[in-house]
């Protein structure tokens, strides 16, 4: 036994013997290969880092005017509308000397500690980068200022790691070629710092009306705290000025362990109240070359970034100097006529206030083309700020049709004349929140449908979104509608039904959502060009013009027809277009907000007032507000009668024409009392319309055993009586 015992271990040795060597064979075979490798590797960085960079910093511009085409309504072609000359608001610091040293020190402290010492590269940030990276967690980035430059350059901003070893070759080049000081000033002169603000000294400016060499520390700071995320730091916005806040103290603590600071002085920069200066007029121009060419420039810039992976700061380049031709949807006479009602201020309703709110308009075509943009009350800088494309609040009623009744109709939960009650819901909110109120401050018991659409009841939408799930909503919202500021914590009945979201909408996205109720349920996300070439005639951006179904069309048919009511009798009144026989549609909506009275959040109502309707021919959304949520207050409400005032000149010589509507909605008389089809014992009546597969049965109130006398059209149907069948608007005086 042991002679056989020490055989099969004689014979285990072996055999680990030979996969020892055949382990150190292999161990030999990477060795050398890894060496072989590591040198071709080290002459090609050799080769690289020879000769003058491939990037110079002259670079950085451009010099191809780039151009805005539309079409000329009379002859059908494009023409060419507006010649741009890399006209951002920038304004260069031609020395190094000129840059206070606070700002050189704020800017390396916060973006590349180690940026005096490193030759381009920050090799212990790019490694920790990479590793991150690798484990998918997330980290800051590790890119220095001078690999920062170069994004400006190439503007390529995809993070790969092949792009990351092109930059830093590129860094390690540039770095031998130019001082420090070159490359720190063109940083300064070129990066974004939101808010249209090219370049420190244009922030400068902009954010404080100041000189750079006039800015403190803390201003300082504010401007390259924007650096990180222009948007997220953004300090001309109540939640950006609070994260800018934060960051300030990231880099006045990091000032301090660099000893440009003393910790006396962190102290007391992080204790100083920050005050910017109101928006001013940085570069005047036409109001005719304003709010509608700013859009379009906007919108190219960020599909630049977006499809693009281009840096902010080299799309704008680009666009500007790049030679590029922008087909732009603009109609000039629409624009026209817009401009032409903002200019005479004397036609805006009136409003029980002594400065005058904020207020938008925007005009699309059925087909999603932008057509006009009023951003502001008055045009006063370059590619400022919009408040019908950029400002996000709260939307109100103005969503109901569309998260509410909309979904209701689709999924056959209701019909035009369905009784639903009008009376407090003091279990959908939580024990302690009664839930909402109507703006009369009364309740009204059962009301059909289009009562309470034509009405905007708060009570039935809350009811309707309760039954339907407001997942179901949100995910339309999302999803079908592309809305960008959704929250998760939309998902429930007070965002869905009644608009009080996390964040909100924009006028741009709640007018391009109307447009399904005119198409017949399709839709397209609103578009401000169809497509950019470049010099060469080269696709660069295209739209994706085709709208598809989001809806049905008997839906779609239903809600027309319901938001016709709102005009002709409901909240939406003042903006009926009778006069010029134009058949019209819409919903008003008003919003509860909060605003910071001194420190403390309070609620205010009718922060934001809108309404938003259609013609055969056009879709306009306009805007009321303040930028800081004051409560508006009116003897009428406001919105209908601008939007009737802006839309009358549009109308001007065209057509009157009805909607297209699903021959499968049709039109019957149903009784008031029960919301069923009359019969002939029904003595209240009057017209409604219905999916032909989703219609009511025969009055079960006044039968008597009759058949249902009324089949298509009612005969004697009074119209008053039909638009507010209960005649609560006349007894409460209904104007929202």
């Amino acid at each position: 036994m042991s002679g056989r015992s020490n055989q099969n271990v004689g014979s285990v040795r072996r055999v680990f013997r030979k996969i020892g060597r055949v382990l150190m064979v292999l161990i030999c075979m990477g060795v050398i290969c890894g060496s072989v490798m590591a040198a071709v590797m080290s002459v090609y960085i050799f080769k690289s880092l020879e000769g003058e960079p491939e990037l110079k910093l002259e670079d950085i511009t451009m010099a191809n005017s780039s151009s805005v085409y539309a079409i000329n309504s009379e002859t059908g072609e494009y023409e060419k509308i507006r010649e741009l000359h890399g006209d951002q608001n920038r304004i260069e610091i031609k020395n190094y000397s000129d840059i206070p040293k606070d700002v050189v020190n704020c800017l390396v402290a916060a973006e590349d500690k180690r940026y005096w010492d490193h030759k381009g590269v920050d090799w212990l940030r790019t490694i920790k980068s990479t590793l991150t990276f690798m484990s998918q967690s997330s980290t800051q980035g590790g890119s220095t200022i001078t690999q920062q430059v170069i994004k400006n350059l190439t503007g390529n901003n995809e993070f790969s790691p092949e792009r990351k070893v092109k930059e830093i070759f590129a860094a390690i080049k540039l770095n031998k070629a130019y001082s420090k000081e070159e490359i720190l000033k063109v940083y300064l002169n070129y990066v974004f710092f939101g808010n249209n603000c090219y370049g420190i000294q244009s922030a400068a400016n902009g954010y404080f009306n100041k000189d750079i060499s006039e800015l403190n520390l803390a201003e300082i700071a504010t401007i390259i705290a924007t650096t990180n995320n222009p948007t997220y730091y953004n300090p001309r916005t109540e939640k950006g000025m609070l994260h800018n806040k934060e960051r300030r103290k990231y880099i006045f603590h990091a000032m301090q362990e660099e000893g440009y600071i003393t910790s006396e002085e962190e102290e007391k920069w992080n204790n100083y109240e920050v005050e910017l200066a109101p928006r001013q007029s940085q570069q005047k121009i036409a109001l005719s070359e304003g709010w509608y060419i700013d859009q379009v420039l906007e919108d190219v810039t960020n599909d630049l970034v977006k499809e693009k992976g281009y840096t902010r700061p080299y799309a704008q380049n680009y666009l500007n100097n790049g030679g590029l031709k922008i087909y732009a949807c603009v109609d000039e006479q629409v624009q026209a006529k817009m401009e032409a009602v903002y200019a005479d201020k004397s036609q805006f309703p009136p409003v029980n206030m002594q400065v005058y709110p904020d207020t938008a308009a925007i005009t699309i075509a059925p087909t999603g083309q932008v057509l006009g943009i009023i951003g502001g009350n008055e045009k006063t800088t370059a590619r400022g700020w919009n408040n019908a494309t950029m400002s996000v609040r709260h939307p109100g009623s103005s969503i109901k049709p569309i998260t509410a009744y909309l979904q209701a109709f689709e999924s056959d939960l209701v019909t035009w004349s369905s009784l639903w009650d009008d009376n407090p819901l003091p279990d959908y909110f939580g024990p302690n929140d009664p839930g909402p109120n109507n703006y009369t401050n009364h309740f009204l018991g059962p009301v059909t449908i289009q009562y309470a659409l034509q009405q905007s009841i708060n009570t039935i939408p809350v009811k309707l979104v309760k039954t339907i799930g407001p997942e179901r909503s949100y995910n339309f919202l999302k999803n079908k509608l592309q809305f960008e500021h959704l929250s998760e914590n939309d998902i429930a009945l007070s965002p869905m039904a009644l608009g009080g979201m996390t964040h909100g909408v924009t006028l741009e996205e709640l007018t391009g959502a109307y447009q399904m109720f005119v198409t017949q349920g399709k839709y397209v996300k609103p578009y401000t060009y169809t497509k950019v070439t470049d010099s060469a005639g080269n696709v660069v951006l295209e739209k994706d013009t085709r709208q598809i179904r989001v809806i049905s069309e008997q839906t779609a048919t239903l809600l027309n027809k319901l938001l016709q009511t709102v005009v002709t009798q409901g909240t939406g009144s003042a903006a009926n277009l009778a006069a010029i026989g134009m058949p019209a549609g819409g919903k008003t909506g008003s919003s509860t907000g909060t605003k910071l009275i001194n420190g403390v959040p309070t609620p205010v109502d009718n922060d934001n007032l809108w309404f938003v309707g259609f013609t055969p021919y056009y879709i306009t959304g306009v805007w009321m507000g303040y930028d800081d949520h004051t409560e508006i207050k009116y003897s009428s409400y406001p919105t209908p009668k601008l939007w009737r005032t802006i839309m009358m000149p549009l109308h001007q010589g065209l057509q009157p024409k009805q909607f297209e509507e699903n021959e499968h909605v049709i039109s019957m008389t149903y009784c008031l009392d029960s919301g069923e089809i009359a019969t002939a014992g029904c003595t209240r009546t009057a017209v409604g319309w219905y999916k032909d597969t989703v219609i009511p049965s025969n009055c079960t109130i006044h039968s008597s055993g009759s058949s249902s006398a009324f089949d298509e059209e009612a005969s004697s149907t009074d119209e008053d009586e039909e638009d507010d069948p209960f005649n609560w608007g006349s007894f409460f005086g209904f104007g929202d």
